[in-house]
C-alpha cells in the first residue's frame, strides 16, 4: 500500500522545515563570519595603530583576511544554492506524489 496524502504532507513539510532551518544556519553562520572577521580587523587596527608596524604588512594580513571572508562567502552561497534547490526537488517530488495518488 502507497503512501497516503496526509503522509505525503507530512514528509514534505518535514523535509522542507529541515531544509529551511539548514538554509537560515548558513545565513547565520555567513553573517558571524561577516562580523568576526570585521572583529578581527577592527581589533588589530586597534592593537598596532601606535605601534612602529609596517603599513604593507598590516595592509597585506588584511588583505588576505578579506580574501578568506571572500571564499567563505562563496562556499555559504554554493550551500545555500544546494539548499534552494533541494526546496525546489521536494517540492517537485510531493506534487508529483499527490499527481500520482489521484
Amino acid at each position: 500500500m502507497g503512501l497516503s496524502e496526509e503522509d505525503i504532507i507530512s514528509d514534505y513539510q518535514n523535509s522542507r522545515r529541515q531544509l529551511e532551518e539548514t538554509e537560515d544556519q548558513i545565513r547565520f553562520l555567513q553573517r558571524k563570519g561577516q562580523q568576526e572577521t570585521e572583529s578581527a580587523i577592527q581589533e588589530m587596527n586597534s592593537r598596532l595603530r601606535h605601534q612602529a608596524v609596517d603599513g604593507q604588512a598590516v595592509s597585506f594580513i588584511q588583505q588576505e583576511m578579506y580574501r578568506a571572508q571572500e571564499t567563505f562567502d562563496e562556499i555559504a552561497n554554493q550551500e545555500k544554492r544546494k539548499c534552494l534547490q533541494k526546496l525546489e526537488e521536494n517540492e517537485l517530488n510531493y506534487r508529483q506524489k499527490l499527481r500520482d495518488i489521484r
